[in-house]
């Protein structure tokens, strides 16, 4: 207790020193805090865009329907089977989906989409899909005879809410599948492509349309986001038969997007291990000048007997004493920056809100408030300064105290 005490005494004598050491942890802690909630942000929100609008985290379909994504490779909805997956603990919801194709057509214009029947009720309390309809209003049931489109698909075809959509595609067993739709709402959704290409049905509305009565093409499941898909995979794979079913997760459905993210994600690790070298650097800097400024010092408290070691260790103690308040400091400074954009997310505009959506990213920046990224980011700024603390410690232990001295 008395060398800790001897450390934080030792730190503000030369407050100026330390308040510069302080800042400049402060600022490496900030920086890395947000760099990576910004990065993990865009990749959260683009994930959820594109995976949870369509196709889901994870997914049960029936074997090999993701080789020929065919209406014909459709299984009947099964109570059993549905109440065996509710019951995992990881997983929070179900959510039934018959996902095909069709071809639509309003006025001259005709375009191919992707249809989607969908639980309205369950995709309101699940995805908040509600909240993104940007004209009229949302499906209330699964038998409502109405749809709900994309706002690029709809400018596409220059149609509007309470107009109707014809759509032609094949059913079930080579079957015709047409009908006609009253437009209820248009939709504006994260991901460009999306947005541009898809209706959705209500599920049983969609069923009927394509002669599949009580079939679905997928159960999506809805999990925390923290959970680990590929454990949760094997879990849920367990359960089922595997000669009839199939379990996927988001990175297996869309591998473009995992490679994309795995490679932009390189190029972040490389920007902020820079950033870690030159904090590094500062740090040092400031040890080495610590031992300058205190050699005489130093040099008469080891010849009037004071054990080097227990030298060592207080200048090891000052270092460590002074990393922990610039990490903590920056850290707080971290979430209310976080928080801030979490709440206020970034809109680009003009040319940069052109190249997000060429790769398909929504045009907003958002900051990921995950608890991961802070104990991380300075866990890592506190070993590095951990290890540079050393420094002092071994000068001390071969500082010669007449030479010290004489300095």
């Amino acid at each position: 207790m008395m060398l800790l005490k001897l450390a934080w005494l030792n730190i503000w004598r030369n407050k100026r020193r330390t308040i510069i050491t302080t800042t400049s942890v402060f600022f490496a802690v900030l920086l890395a805090v947000t760099t990576r909630s910004m990065t993990d942000g865009v990749y959260e929100n683009m994930i959820h865009n594109i995976v949870g609008y369509s196709s889901g985290y994870l997914q049960i379909h029936q074997y090999g329907y993701w080789d020929e994504q065919s209406i014909d490779n459709t299984f009947e909805e099964n109570g059993e089977l549905n109440q065996k997956l509710l019951k995992n603990p990881k997983v929070k919801n179900i959510m039934p989906r018959l996902n095909t194709f069709a071809l639509a057509s309003y006025s001259e214009k005709t375009k191919g989409v992707l249809v989607l029947g969908i639980d309205p009720i369950k995709e309101k309390e699940v995805n908040n899909l509600d909240q993104k309809i940007s004209k009229g209003t949302y499906l209330e049931s699964e038998n409502e005879n109405a749809i709900v489109l994309g706002e690029g698909l709809a400018a596409q075809l220059k149609l509007g809410v309470n107009d109707s959509l014809v759509l032609l595609g094949q059913g079930y067993h080579a079957s015709s599948a047409a009908a006609k739709f009253k437009v209820k709402g248009i939709i504006k959704l994260g991901s460009p492509d999306l947005n541009n290409n898809i209706v959705y049905i209500p599920l049983r509305q969609a069923q009927y349309m394509y002669g599949a009565e009580n079939r679905l093409t997928a159960i999506s499941i809805l999990t925390d986001k923290n959970t680990n898909l590929e454990k949760l995979k094997v879990s849920l794979q367990g359960l089922l038969d595997s000669d009839r079913y199939e379990v996927m997760t988001w990175k297996e459905m869309i591998p473009e997007m995992d490679q994309f993210i795995e490679a932009d994600s390189t190029g972040q690790y490389i920007i902020i291990g820079v950033l870690y070298f030159l904090i590094s650097f500062g740090l040092f800097g400031t040890l080495l000048m610590m031992i300058f400024e205190r050699k005489h010092e130093l040099g008469i408290l080891i010849a009037i007997g004071m054990k080097k070691h227990l030298l060592a260790l207080i200048l090891m103690l000052e270092s460590i004493m002074i990393a922990l308040i610039g990490c903590l400091t920056g850290v707080l400074g971290g979430m209310l920056v976080v928080t801030w954009f979490n709440k206020n997310p970034i809109h680009f505009t003009g040319e940069l809100k052109e190249i997000y959506e060429n790769y398909g990213i929504e045009s907003i920046m958002y900051f990921s408030n995950s608890a991961n990224i802070f104990v991380v980011q300075t866990l890592i700024v506190l070993i590095l300064a951990i290890v540079l603390a050393f420094y002092p410690g071994y000068t001390v232990m071969k500082l010669k105290p007449i030479d010290a001295i004489n300095s």
